[in-house]
């Protein structure tokens, strides 16, 4: 008995000894992670971060798409709106095929110059101030024009699709100019139309017939002018194509029907200029296109 009693104290003085830095029971306790471990930590710590970030990042670059896609989307909806609106209202839809004395066709400020951009410009006739329906004899007294046509931000600077250093983008915007013609001139062109070596009968006009920018009207002529298209947005294409009645007369081949064709864009988040020019992308960008046909219900 006095024998497992002495073996137990002494049991308990060794335990006690553990702690302690002196005596022969001392036994070193475990404080840090060695080297091997700490590296191993790291790189499981790694690898999980690496799996969590890449789905992190494409749900933020699928959230930004989400929201460029439904700003375009938008955009073009209301556009397409105001123009749908106003030319189911249309009484007369005007030439659109046209050129200066010089034979040179409509040239708008959009992207470049020198070339044909007749069809990205329409011009229509809308109600008389009183609300009556119009007839020839009193054009040149009641009645007023509406024109989309497409043209830069700042028609002062050069088209720019994207930002680059401290030069700010000049995109394309889809303007609406409702003007008074002036009253000194036809209502419409008078001379004979002649015919390009396309077959097609072109106008010969002058004036606000042929000016690219309405915003440049004076101010007894022009009603109002405005953006349909927000400035971040670029219209890359535009085109009006009118359909008319298939009439042997050219006076007859009265418009029928317009069709509306746009399609807008924006860069896609993070793309970059490619080869130091700013109008290209090294990635394609995020674009919407629209297709409509306005029935010209008041044409007659």
């Amino acid at each position: 008995m006095r024998l497992r009693e002495s073996f137990k104290a002494a049991k308990q003085k060794k335990a006690k000894g553990m702690g302690s830095m002196g005596g022969r029971g001392f036994c070193r306790a475990k404080l840090a992670f060695t080297l091997t471990e700490l590296l191993v930590a790291i790189a499981i710590l790694s690898i999980m971060f690496t799996l969590l970030f890449i789905p992190m990042t494409q749900a933020f670059d699928n959230a930004r798409r989400g929201r460029i896609m439904a700003d375009l989307q938008n955009a073009a909806d209301y556009a397409l709106e105001i123009m749908v609106r106003e030319l189911m209202q249309a009484t007369e839809i005007l030439p659109q095929e046209r050129v200066d004395d010089s034979g040179n066709p409509l040239d708008l400020l959009d992207d470049a110059g020198g070339d044909d951009d007749t069809l990205s410009r329409i011009d229509f006739v809308v109600r008389a101030v009183q609300g009556d329906r119009l007839t020839p004899p009193n054009w040149p007294q009641t009645y007023t024009i509406i024109t989309y046509y497409l043209r830069r931000s700042d028609p002062s600077r050069p088209f720019q699709y994207l930002e680059v250093g401290n030069a700010r983008a000049n995109r394309r915007q889809i303007f609406r100019a409702h003007w008074q013609p002036d009253p000194n001139l036809a209502p419409e062109p008078t001379q004979p139309p002649q015919q390009d070596p396309q077959g097609r009968w072109i106008w010969i006009v002058t004036g606000a017939w042929l000016l690219a920018d309405l915003s440049q009207l004076p101010p007894n002529r022009l009603i109002s002018h405005n953006a349909l298209t927000p400035a971040d947005i670029d219209v890359a294409d535009l085109r009006f194509t009118v359909e008319r009645r298939p009439e042997n007369d050219l006076r007859a081949q009265k418009p029928i029907a317009v069709v509306v064709e746009m399609t807008l864009r924006k860069p896609t988040p993070g793309a970059r200029v490619k080869g130091n020019n700013p109008n290209e992308t090294d990635v394609p960008s995020l674009f919407v296109r629209r297709r409509v046909r306005v029935v010209l219900q008041n044409v007659w």
